[in-house]
């Protein structure tokens, strides 16, 4: 039999009845972690921001401050996980961006953090043909100093997978056809994705930029890990061109609570993320 001291069990009898009033997770570890975060509640600009908090539209390839999609892209009032979201309804509709700097953190010697996020989306009914980055994040493009998720561009289901593409010059530096089996990509175990239910995406990198084949970076899907990309020289330069948070590049649903973070979350921490099923910001205050 296992006895506690009164106060004990005391703790544990309000934790049971007030549950969501204990936080099971260190929130002001969180809250200090916090770089970035839009819960397009009020509006398509960040509600907590490192660096510049404005969004940015791709025209012509030069970035325009706003949203200047033509409305194929729009704020849904009311469709979010609590507030507004980003509703993207067509697959051609020009890609839209934050700034990275200061608001997805880089260190140049063992660098770790992650991103957090949520999709409602059907990916067979609702998705044209073609690969669909709900989001990247890089310098250059997908295959070069990049973090993308993505689905991949035919199947049933399709698959969801992490890519984390250290320079080009290091991952593939014969710049071959490399297969996708060979790859860093991670393909995710379950397929949770619906247009009636929110799914968590969440993943994490560590001991990146320390020149060894010992970076680690794990993809999560409601609070659950799926994989992990591993055994390769993670090497990023980002040096000379801005990094840029890209949203919802050929994606058709909705997108809501996008939060980066300064070091790798733990499991239990990314749990409870999806467990809070609320806007981050209630979680942190």
């Amino acid at each position: 039999m296992i006895c506690f001291y009164p106060w004990v069990r005391l703790i544990l009898l309000l934790g049971f009845v007030f549950g969501s009033s204990f936080p099971i997770i260190g929130e002001s570890s969180l809250k200090s972690s916090l770089t970035f975060y839009a819960s397009f509640d009020k509006g398509i600009d960040a509600d907590i921001a490192q660096g510049d908090n404005r969004l940015f539209t791709l025209v012509d390839k030069k970035p325009k401050e706003g949203n200047h999609t033509g409305n194929l892209t729009q704020l849904a009032k009311g469709k979010g996980i609590k507030g507004g979201a980003l509703l993207f309804t067509k697959r051609d509709a020009k890609w839209l961006f934050y700034d990275g700097m200061k608001n997805f953190s880089f260190d140049k010697n063992n660098w770790s953090g992650t991103v957090s996020f949520w999709l409602k989306v059907d990916p067979i009914n609702e998705l044209d043909p073609g690969y669909v980055d709900p989001i990247q994040i890089t310098p250059n493009t997908w295959d070069d100093a990049s973090f993308f998720v993505d689905f991949s561009k035919d199947g049933n289901p399709r698959s969801f997978r992490l890519g984390a593409f250290a320079d080009k010059k290091i991952w593939n530096p014969d710049n071959k056809n490399i297969p996708e089996p060979l790859r860093p990509l991670v393909p995710a175990k379950s397929n949770p994705f619906s247009k009636d239910k929110w799914t968590h995406v969440a993943f994490t990198w560590e001991r990146f930029n320390t020149g060894k084949k010992n970076g680690i970076a794990s993809l999560y899907l409601n609070g659950k890990k799926e994989g992990s990309i591993t055994e390769w020289n993670q090497q990023y330069s980002w040096s000379g061109k801005p990094h840029r948070i890209l949203i919802g590049l050929y994606y058709m649903g909705l997108f809501d609570e996008l939060a980066c973070f300064n070091r790798a979350l733990s499991e239990k921490e990314i749990r409870a993320l999806h467990a809070h099923k609320k806007d981050l910001k209630s979680l942190i205050r």
